[in-house]
C-alpha cells in the first residue's frame, strides 16, 4: 500500500491520504450517531471534550516524534550517499588518469551499475551482485594494480575505498530501514481512538461532529502524509536522488 502511494505525484498522494482519513472520520461519526450507546449521560459527555483534546495533543506529539525520527533516518541515508561519492571522487583524483586509466574506468563502471540497477532494488533489500563485484575489483586494483604508484598514495586510495565500503553498507541499511508494522498499528489505533472520542463528544450535534471530524481528519491525515512521504528514503518524489553518484560516470 505504501509503495503504491509513493508512486503517485506528491499532491495526489497528500490529497488521497487526507481525504481517506476524513472519510473514515465521517464514517465513525455516522456509526456513533446510529449506535444505541451514543446517548451518553450529560455529566460524562461534558468530560469528553477535555479528555479528547488531551488525547489529540498527545497524538500530534507522538506523530511528530515519529516523523522526526524518520526524517533523521533520511538525513543519515543522504549523508551515506554523499560520503560514498566523496570517497570515490577522492580516490579518482589521487592518481594520474592518463597513467592509470583503469581506476577511473572502474569507478565509473561501479557508479553506473549503482545508479541504473542497484538504486531500484536496494529498497527491497536486494544488493546488486554486479556492483558488489565491481567494488571488489576496485579494491584489487588499488592493492595489486597501478604499478609504480607511490606507497603513500596507494594507502590513501585504499583508505578511501574502505570509506566507500562503509558508506555503501550504510546506504543499503538505510534503504530498508522502514517504520515497523507495530508502530504503524499504534498510529492507526490511536487515530481511531481520537476520532471516536470526538464523535462521542459531539453526538448531540451531528453538524458539529462532522466539522470536528473534518478538522481532526485533516490534521491526522497530514501527519500520516509526512510520515509516509519519507518512510522509504530512496522511493517517491521526495526521495534521495542518485544524481551525485551518476555524475561519476556521466561526466567521464
Amino acid at each position: 500500500m505504501i509503495l503504491f502511494l509513493l508512486e503517485l505525484p506528491i499532491v495526489v498522494m497528500a490529497l488521497l491520504i487526507i481525504g481517506t482519513t476524513v472519510a473514515v472520520a465521517w464514517l465513525i461519526v455516522e456509526l456513533v450517531h446510529s449506535s444505541p450507546i451514543a446517548k451518553l449521560k450529560p455529566s460524562f459527555r461534558h468530560m469528553l471534550p477535555t479528555l479528547g483534546g488531551s488525547m489529540m495533543a498527545g497524538y500530534v506529539i507522538f506523530s511528530a516524534l515519529i516523523a522526526n525520527t524518520i526524517w533523521r533516518e533520511k538525513e543519515f541515508a543522504q549523508q551515506a550517499v554523499h560520503q560514498e561519492v566523496r570517497s570515490l571522487s577522492f580516490a579518482d583524483r589521487m592518481v594520474d588518469a592518463q597513467r592509470y586509466p583503469e581506476l577511473g574506468l572502474a569507478i565509473a563502471a561501479y557508479a553506473k551499475v549503482v545508479t541504473q540497477q542497484e538504486w531500484q532494488s536496494m529498497s527491497n533489500g536486494i544488493e546488486n551482485a554486479g556492483a558488489r563485484q565491481m567494488l571488489d575489483d576496485l579494491h584489487r586494483i588499488a592493492l595489486t594494480g597501478l604499478p609504480g604508484l607511490p606507497e603513500e598514495m596507494r594507502k590513501s586510495v585504499v583508505a578511501s575505498l574502505k570509506e566507500v565500503e562503509v558508506a555503501r553498507q550504510n546506504r543499503l541499511m538505510a534503504a530498508t530501514d522502514n517504520m515497523p508494522g507495530e508502530v504503524w498499528l499504534t498510529v492507526m489505533l490511536t487515530a481511531l481512538v481520537v476520532l471516536s472520542f470526538s464523535a462521542f463528544a459531539h453526538e448531540h450535534d451531528r453538524p458539529a461532529a462532522r466539522i470536528m471530524a473534518t478538522l481532526f481528519g485533516v490534521m491526522i491525515g497530514s501527519m500520516m502524509f509526512c510520515i509516509i512521504a519519507v518512510d522509504r528514503p530512496f522511493i517517491g518524489e521526495v526521495s534521495i536522488s542518485s544524481e551525485p553518484i551518476a555524475k561519476l560516470w556521466e561526466n567521464r
